[in-house]
């Protein structure tokens, strides 16, 4: 492989660990295929329909939102068109938002009155949704998408439907006081119910609490879980999927909540290392219209060590981090291709 076609493979960014939400539906690989069972998307898919109460368990990097995202994504024909995911961000939000019952009603409302207000969005934004359902008809090959799919807008949706959501958010802000939040919530779920539409919230960055260097925040995870998803689960009549960092588990706070919730679906650890990294990085070059073959991008024998790496308890974002540092070592060596040295020294590199 030449060093221009290397470069290529790097401006893709074919080999990055880390992608938008809603890119990583088109860059997932189920489980299921890889594992040759059903006990991961397809037990996912199975419960949402439901509109159950999920969580999606594993450690990080373990692939919990790409499983969410592929489930709930465009592509995601094996889910009834009714289901409407509402993909709702609390990692950034304050302590007081997370861990109190209404104020996470209250941001409930305000999330999804904005979700269905297009004058909410800068024309900016309006034009990156615009530009991600292209994409996302692009890449489904003339096969349909979802009308409705996790991050995107009820208004580019169903216009009438949106703007009956917008009024009644703005309804709460005009005569609504912070202790009817829970109530305008239902409301709000009521009138998805009206359309024959079944609301599922979706909290995938639910799982960061427990990750921040040098500073210990599962208070936070444990006020969240004992408090509000306890709320929801008792209060507001729709389907939730939330991700679940695997030291949650150990929290009182989870324990008690847990008996609210439906089901866990746990992220699995591949059953083949070998054949599904290989599957995995094939799958990425694709994806990224890279027209290189992947053996002429990393050689088998690099494939092998980095299989190894992941069987000695790496994730499959620490896979892929390793490969993307491996291949910045090759252009800067002028190598025609990731060789195993190359993984060796990236997993050097890159260790804890």
């Amino acid at each position: 492989m030449s060093h221009k076609q290397l470069l290529e493979v790097e401006a893709s960014r074919a080999l990055e660990a880390t992608r938008r939400f809603e890119d990583l539906a088109f860059y997932h690989v189920p489980f299921d295929e890889l594992n040759g069972d059903q006990h991961t998307e397809s037990t996912l898919t199975r419960l949402v329909a439901n509109g159950d109460r999920v969580v999606v368990v594993g450690a990080s990097g373990s692939g919990k939102s790409s499983v969410i995202s592929s489930v709930l994504g465009p592509l995601a024909t094996e889910l009834p068109n009714r289901i409407v995911p509402l993909r709702v961000p609390v990692a950034a939000e304050s302590d007081e938002t997370v861990t109190e019952p209404g104020a996470l009603a209250r941001h409930l409302v305000r999330y999804v009155t904005r979700w269905a207000s297009r004058d909410r969005f800068s024309p900016e934004e309006q034009e990156e949704f615009e530009r991600g359902v292209a994409d996302a008809t692009r890449r489904a090959a003339g096969k349909k998408i979802r009308e409705f799919h996790v991050g995107l807008p009820l208004w580019l949706a169903k216009a009438e439907f949106a703007r009956q959501v917008q009024a009644t958010g703005d309804e709460y802000e005009t005569r609504g006081s912070p202790s009817d939040a829970v109530e305008y919530m239902k409301r709000l779920v009521a009138l998805f119910e009206a359309h024959g539409l079944s609301p599922v919230l979706v909290f995938d960055d639910s799982d960061t609490w427990l990750n921040i260097a040098g500073l210990d925040r599962s208070a936070v995870a444990n006020e969240f879980f004992m408090r509000s998803v306890r709320m929801l689960c008792k209060e507001v009549p729709t389907g939730l999927v939330i991700a679940v960092h695997e030291h949650y588990l150990e929290l009182a706070g989870y324990r008690e909540a847990s008996t609210w919730l439906s089901a866990e679906i746990w992220v699995p650890r591949l059953i083949g290392a070998r054949e599904g990294i290989e599957r995995i990085l094939r799958d990425r070059l694709a994806m990224a219209d890279v027209e290189a073959q992947l053996e002429e991008v990393i050689g088998p024998d690099a494939i092998d060590r980095i299989s190894k790496h992941y069987d000695e308890g790496m994730a499959i974002r620490d896979v892929l981090r390793v490969a993307q540092r491996a291949l910045q070592h090759a252009l800067s060596d002028g190598t025609e291709r990731i060789s195993s040295q190359l993984i060796e020294q990236a997993i050097t590199e890159l260790a804890p």
